[in-house]
Formats: structure tokens, sequence, C-alpha cells
């Protein structure tokens, strides 16, 4: 009887958790014919031209990769992590059977970001990789509030990391037809990467505070679990 109580204490666990984190797809801005969405208004449009330029050279050669960029003024009362699942899933970004999107989302008000990556590039960006890319070329601009620096110097840095997984040239040109999606929006365990613990210049850290709907399993792995352990035999 007891075995049984604890395992509906579990589920319970879960459930409470998952609650806590999820937010509905529709909540979150909807693609709008582009791998841009400047909800806060802080990117100029040459930024806008070069990552729209830039993504016509990762679907027809980096096998339908896609790199979008978002921003807003704040996720609410939802964490940035929750926020960037959500719309990785609404917007399905990356190629439907490669699952190889990357997300970059800003949110201004809140002072944070969150870079989630398709289940496809997990080899890719290492968390490593992403930690590099947020120490050098994230944070930098972000810090100093030049949101539109820190989007076109994160996603230069990006786009390099995706070519390079497909041996294509980071600066080759092909035409588009603007913002296709179509993917599964999947992102893998341990593929997102932000701010929330706040930034250390003796490295980055991923836990279940920092952690975004890409760890949102683990995290209630690890909660269900202290919580089933703690009750003893």
């Amino acid at each position: 009887m007891r075995s049984h109580l604890k395992l509906i204490a579990f589920i319970a666990a879960i459930i409470f958790a998952l609650s806590l984190t999820a937010i509905p797809i529709s909540a979150v801005v909807s693609p709008n014919g582009s791998c841009i969405n400047d909800e806060a208004d802080v990117l100029s449009e040459k930024t806008k031209d070069y990552i729209t330029e830039r993504n016509y050279n990762l679907e027809a050669n980096c096998s339908g990769a896609q790199i979008c960029v978002v921003t807003i003024r704040s996720s609410g009362r939802e964490s940035i992590e929750s926020y960037a699942s959500a719309l990785f899933e609404k917007w399905q970004i990356g190629r439907s059977g490669e699952d190889n999107g990357v997300l970059l989302l800003m949110a201004i008000e809140d002072k944070d970001y969150y870079i989630l990556t398709g289940t496809g590039l997990t080899t890719a960006f290492t968390t490593k990789t992403v930690s590099d890319i947020i120490r050098n070329n994230l944070e930098p601009f972000f810090g100093a509030e030049d949101y539109d620096g820190a989007a076109k110097a994160t996603f230069s840095k990006l786009n390099e990391v995706v070519c390079r997984f497909y041996g294509a040239d980071p600066s080759g040109y092909a035409g588009g037809n603007g913002f296709t999606g179509g993917g599964s929006g999947r992102h893998g365990k341990g593929s997102g990467f932000g701010s929330c613990s706040g930034w250390k210049d003796d490295g980055f850290g991923i836990s279940c505070n920092s952690c975004g709907g890409a760890l949102l399993l683990g995290c209630v792995g690890c909660i269900g679990y202290e919580l089933f352990s703690s009750m003893g035999d």
C-alpha cells in the first residue's frame, strides 16, 4: 500500500512541476513569414536584412537549417526558458525530420536571453560551444544594452557553427522565399542556454534554476525523485 502511495505522490509531483513551467503555445509571439520577430523594436533594418539573407543560405545549403531571432519586451509571468520552448515549438523552427533549428530569444525589459537548439544540432552546439558564444558574442553587447549588436554578433557565430556542421560556406548566398518553418519543434535535453541564474566570469552553468523547456523532464525527474526518496521505505 505504501508503495502505491509513493507512486501516486511521485506522479503528482511531476504534474505539479509541469503546471508550474508549462506555457500555452498561443501565448507566445506568432510566426510572421520571417525568421525574425522584433517585437521589442530594438533591431536595425540592416541587421534584419543580414539575418534574413543568411537564413536563405542556411535553408539552401545546410539541409533546411534555420536560425530565428526574436525580441520581446518581457516573457511576463513565465520564465524565459518556458517561453522559448513554447515559441520554438509553435514556430517549428528547422526542417521536419532534421530538427535543425536554432532560436535566439532576447527579453529586453527582463534583461534576459535564451538560446535553444534543435535535437539535430546537439553535436554541433555543445555546452562549451554555446557558453563561448554567450561569453564572447552575446553578453558583451547585451550587458551594454546594445541589443542590435548582440543579435548580429550572436547570430553571426551561430551561423558559423551551423555552416561548419554541414560543411557549407557561412558567407554563401542562395535566394529564398522567407521563413518556412515546417519542422517538428523538437529541441533536445540539455539544448537550452540562458542567463537566468546570472552570468559568472568563471563559467556558465546549467541547473534546474536555469534550464529551459528543453530540460523540463530532467528537472521534473529530479524533483520527483527527491520527493520520492524523502518518504523513506
